[in-house]
């Protein structure tokens, strides 16, 4: 069967590269990080997806258990599958959505590439320890916009090794983590936040006095013991915090 761009009642489109499983795992995870499936969305049924693109329920069953692995997905037995219920807000050690965060302030969110440049990991500054120095990364500089002015800067590397087509990729169009996310499952994530005072360039971009204090969060990801991506996020301090919660009394999962 040639997959490429199949679209059927699923409402999932294949894009044809690589193992059938892994294209089904990529189509839903591209639907639920684009909001198109939003929490508790009902994921089709397996035998649906096993009809719709002509494979067998082994098949299906790997692809939505790898979704569900990443926490994607919520599965229960004579329930069905659906898309894992969210909170609102991100808690210190997940994923920040800078674009939800300043669209809930009321200003027009936009993503702006300031450069890229391909080089190895041993010619890093800072370096990447996490991937050895012959492995080409993509190094990427962009600013996240409230109205056009540039509120949160971004500094990423993505390993060309874990995402080769991320060398000709449109970030404007679609940003890195939502690039990746749909691409890639995250299954080890590691998340630092430290101070930082602004340098003259940073201030620059965000209209505040050099030496001003930032936050900044560091972020470094995972898929199957792949290194993928390691992103620094500076935010002005006096206008960001960072939230977490911790509730001992609450009882956990089982």
């Amino acid at each position: 069967m040639d997959a490429e761009n199949q679209s059927h009642d699923s409402g999932l489109s294949l894009d044809g590269q690589g193992p059938l499983f892994k294209q089904i795992e990529r189509a839903v995870r591209s639907e639920i990080m684009s909001g198109r499936w939003p929490s508790g969305h009902r994921v089709p049924s397996e035998h649906a997806l096993m009809e719709a693109f002509s494979t067998t329920r082994a098949t299906v069953s790997k692809a939505l258990s790898k979704l569900t692995e990443a926490g994607l997905l919520e599965r229960r037995r004579k329930h069905g599958t659906r898309v894992a219920k969210t909170t609102e807000s991100h808690a210190v050690l997940g994923f920040l959505d800078v674009r939800k965060d300043i669209e809930a302030k009321g200003r027009t969110y936009s993503y702006k590439v300031l450069h890229k440049r391909e080089m190895t990991a041993g010619e890093l500054t800072p370096p990447w320890a996490a991937v050895s120095e012959g492995t080409p990364v993509l190094v990427l500089a962009a600013a996240h916009c409230g109205f056009g002015k540039a509120e949160v800067l971004e500094e990423r590397y993505i390993s060309l090794d874990a995402a080769p087509d991320a060398a000709t990729a449109d970030f404007e169009a679609e940003t890195p983590n939502v690039w990746l996310l749909a691409r890639l499952p995250c299954t080890r994530l590691r998340h630092t936040i430290r101070a930082e005072a602004a340098t003259a360039a940073q201030a620059r971009l965000l209209d505040i006095a050099e030496r001003s204090p930032l936050l900044v969060s560091m972020r470094q990801t995972w898929a199957d013991d792949m290194p993928v991506t390691s992103v620094k996020l500076s935010y002005p301090s006096a206008q960001n915090e960072f939230v977490g919660e911790f509730n001992p009394l609450e009882p956990g999962p089982g």
